[in-house]
């Protein structure tokens, strides 16, 4: 079952990749969409997880926000 959050900031390839990168260096599996402005993981995140990645999002000019799907 995938699971979608909401990411915005996202406008080119580049962008595209730093944050499916960001999510792979935690272990986390995920495909990022720049048009619908999401990223699709493969599993739930921790809320020790989830925080971890909203900072390290926000930290390179991204914006995580709220799941989408459950």
């Amino acid at each position: 079952m995938s699971i979608e959050y909401r990411v915005d900031g996202m406008t080119c390839g580049h962008c595209v990749k730093t944050v499916e990168e960001s999510f792979l260096e935690n272990g986390i599996k995920a495909k990022a969409d720049k048009e619908r402005n999401i990223v699709i993981l493969d599993s739930e995140l921790s809320e020790e997880s989830l925080k971890s990645m909203k900072d390290n999002l926000q930290e390179a000019g991204y914006s995580l926000g709220s799941k989408i799907n459950s």
